[in-house]
């Protein structure tokens, strides 16, 4: 069962890593929880309550996993939102999430198949003591989180799918009999794991080659224009690629390195300058004071540390803050250290590999320029809204770090913002009064400059300086001039209606709020949350007949409430643990990893120790303990919050075991009201921040946790005789999949 639960999961995660390439994830992956219900059913309709039926189920699980790879690999012929990032159609967009939900429900209906068997098997097989099965798949389901963690960056993402493939093979090996049949699973797990632990085999390589597209900004692209790969591996955040021109010369022009972050070109490296020609990304580094401390944050391959590194500059103290550790992994290893000039390795240099505002909220460094070249997001391109560096509390931090004339600067393509939406957040951002900054904004026809600072005799353009610098042909420099770059004001005028995204709603700064808008936004919640309501009604009548467990004393509707309730409680729950600490690592990925490793852990652990005679005390610890952390959340270290929030995420995993023990002799309306309950608690959960806000968000998910203990306790208090259950643990209803098969040879 912990195999089972550890190679389903690490699969679910390996997939949701490759469709970030293209899509993301989270528009569309609740949907697929509807697998579960329609997996669950399939079990009652052809497989008996049995071990040899579980074992079934497992070889279906290991051939869909196939079959799921090979539709992973036919995602990039439906590439749409990333294709068409700042003019997304929305009824496009809900035809590419329909493809992607067609291509991977099939896994999911298998993975509910086999949850739904392994439940009842293992329920059977450990006495009774479901609560011990849940927790056991609680406890996989953190392992695999924790593994994909330490182990992607040294695997790949194909050896990752071998791994969970080989996971369910080990399994099916430990419960099969003597045979044939073991001794193919044997052969089968030993192929696998070769495949998985060997040193430099060629399967992650040729996988990638094979799944990734061929947009512009590929590096399909760049390998058909002569690059070739110098480094490629999964960092924390990505997939990292560097491509190096081996044709490349000074007198050519053009760079000698490219950066892809998940397969998209996200920055360019020469040697000599960083910089492969004149523009206005140079022109902050040109304006802070010679011998002063500067900062540029997200500094990727080093283009803007290499400009700012020549003699004449002169600067005292160089931060560069990068968030992607295999960035400089790569950089600073000894294969590319030399080919990038050793760019990070000056005295002058201090390379810091941290996120950006927790380093400057911890740090007494005063700096005259703070630059951030084209950081909208972490670095998927805000596909996968990702961190708190461009909200206005974020620019209040980097506000007070600033010396006295000193700059802040964002730089990034026009491509970024073709209308504009951004910079004008970004200026009225920079002057509203929480900031109070005075900022000058310029463009050209490929980028934007912003400068603000604190005092109003700061070191602003002088635009015929700049046009001296880009226009240039002796200046000592061997770049060409650059009559495209030069540059004039952008006018952005203050809006009375306009409010300044905070930390409350970090999901809408930068990139995301061009994507889509939040009409946008309400339309895809309505959608989806409608589509998995309708689905979810007709799984209420279809179960009626076939589903219905007649609890003692519990109507059938009252039993789908409480189903839907706990699942939605669930996901609701994990995700508020997950927010909360958002707002104190300021990466979503970060929270999310640690956040789901301790709801699970936690979870499991209440499955597996609390009883239903304890189980009102619980809930009252746990109420009380989640309205303190409504409260107390804002002054809490993430440790606190964690250890708030445990008492809350320890009660949640009792709910779902002992409703199951309720409904042992025919579960399939817990467990399919159940997913369906989840889905649509994760799809509550992933918009409602989103539109309204963490502050909308935290009391809501309260307020769930509270009406479920209320409901569970209601419906739990007055049980039925438990001898029923205790006395048949093993049958079902008539209707069900039907009594244990007395030929089962199974031990």
């Amino acid at each position: 069962m912990f195999l089972l639960s550890t190679a389903t999961v690490l699969f679910t995660l390996a997939i949701f890593k490759l469709l970030s390439f293209f899509i993301m994830p989270s528009l569309f992956f609740d949907l697929l929880f509807v697998g579960f219900p329609i997996g669950a059913f399939i079990g009652v309709r052809f497989f008996k309550i049995q071990l040899s039926s579980f074992r079934k189920t497992l070889w279906l699980v290991q051939l869909v996993m196939i079959l799921s790879v090979a539709a992973a690999l036919s995602c990039k012929h439906f590439d749409y939102l990333r294709a068409h990032l700042f003019e997304v159609d929305l009824f496009k967009l809900l035809a590419q999430m329909a493809t992607f939900t067609g291509l991977f429900v099939p896994f999911f209906c298998a993975y509910g198949l086999s949850e739904y068997l392994g439940y009842q098997v293992g329920r059977e097989r450990l006495r009774g003591r479901m609560p011990l099965v849940y927790g056991l798949y609680l406890f996989g389901a953190a392992f695999a989180y924790i593994f994909i963690q330490f182990a992607l960056p040294v695997l790949g993402v194909a050896r990752i799918i071998c791994m969970s493939i080989f996971l369910v093979t080990l399994a099916s090996c430990l419960i099969a009999n003597r045979g044939p049949s073991r001794k193919f699973l044997a052969i089968e797990s030993a192929l696998l794991l070769c495949a998985a632990l060997i040193p430099y085999s060629p399967v992650e390589e040729g996988f990638l080659r094979l799944y990734k597209g061929d947009s512009p900004q590929s590096t399909a692209a760049y390998r058909a224009r002569g690059f070739e790969f110098a480094f490629q591996q999964w960092g924390d955040y990505s997939l990292t690629e560097i491509m190096e021109n081996k044709a490349y010369t000074p007198e050519d022009g053009g760079p000698k390195f490219t950066g892809f972050y998940n397969d998209l070109m996200q920055w360019e490296f020469s040697p000599r300058y960083g910089f492969t020609e004149r523009s206005l990304g140079m022109v902050p580094i040109n304006q802070a004071p010679g011998g002063g401390s500067i900062a540029i944050i997200g500094s990727g391959g080093g283009r803007q540390v290499r400009w700012a590194r020549q003699p004449r500059f002169n600067f005292s103290e160089i931060v560069a803050i990068e968030l992607e550790p295999a960035v400089f992994k790569a950089v600073r290893g000894e294969e590319l250290k030399a080919k990038f000039a050793n760019v990070y390795e000056g005295e002058e240099v201090k390379p810091i590999r941290h996120e950006a505002r927790g380093y400057m909220e911890t740090s007494t460094r005063k700096f005259d320029l703070i630059y951030l070249p084209s950081v909208g997001g972490y670095p998927q391109m805000m596909l996968e809204p990702g961190n708190m560096i461009r909200t206005v509390d974020a620019y209040v931090t980097l506000r007070d770090h600033l010396s006295e004339n000193g700059l802040l600067a964002i730089w990034y393509p026009t491509g970024l913002d073709p209308e504009g939406v951004l910079t004008d957040q970004y200026v009225q951002t920079l002057r509203s009064e929480q900031v109070n900054l005075t900022v000058r904004a310029y463009f050209n026809s490929q980028e934007f400059l912003i400068l603000a600072s604190p005092s109003g005799d700061a070191r602003f353009l002088d635009l015929d300086k700049v046009d001296e610098f880009l226009l240039a042909t002796d200046d000592g420099l061997d770049l060409p001039p650059n009559p495209a770059a030069r540059c004039g004001p952008y006018t952005v005028i203050d809006r009375d209606t306009f409010s300044a995204i905070s930390d409350d709603q970090p999901f809408l700064a930068g990139n995301v709020s061009h994507i889509f808008s939040l009409g946008q936004v309400s339309k895809l919640f309505s959608i989806t949350a409608g589509l998995l309501l309708a689905i979810g009604i007709v799984l209420v009548l279809t179960l009626r007949k076939r589903g219905d467990p007649k609890i003692e004393g519990r109507s059938y509707t009252q039993v789908i409430a409480i189903s839907f309730l706990i699942g939605a409680n669930f996901l609701i729950l994990e995700h508020y643990l997950i927010l909360a600490l958002f707002k104190k690592l300021y990466v979503f990925h970060d929270a999310l990893v640690l956040g789901a490793i301790s709801f699970l852990v936690l979870s499991g652990l209440g499955s597996i120790f609390i009883s239903i005679r304890l189980l009102p005390l619980f809930q009252l610890i746990g109420s009380v303990f989640c309205v303190l952390l409504l409260f107390l959340q804002p002054t809490l270290s993430p440790t606190a919050t964690i250890l708030l929030l445990a008492p809350v995420a320890f009660v949640t995993g009792s709910f779902f075991p002992a409703l199951f023990e309720q409904a042992s002799h025919n579960p399939l309306a817990v467990f399919a009201m159940d997913a369906v309950g989840a889905g649509l608690g994760s799809m509550t959960a992933f918009f409602l921040p989103i539109a309204f806000g963490f502050d909308t968000f935290f009391p809501v998910a309260a307020g769930v946790f509270i009406l479920t203990s209320v409901c569970t306790y209601l419906f739990f208090r007055r049980r039925g005789p438990a001898s029923r259950t205790d006395e048949n643990l093993h049958g079902q209803a008539p209707d069900a999949s039907g009594p244990r098969n007395p030929q089962d040879p199974s031990p």
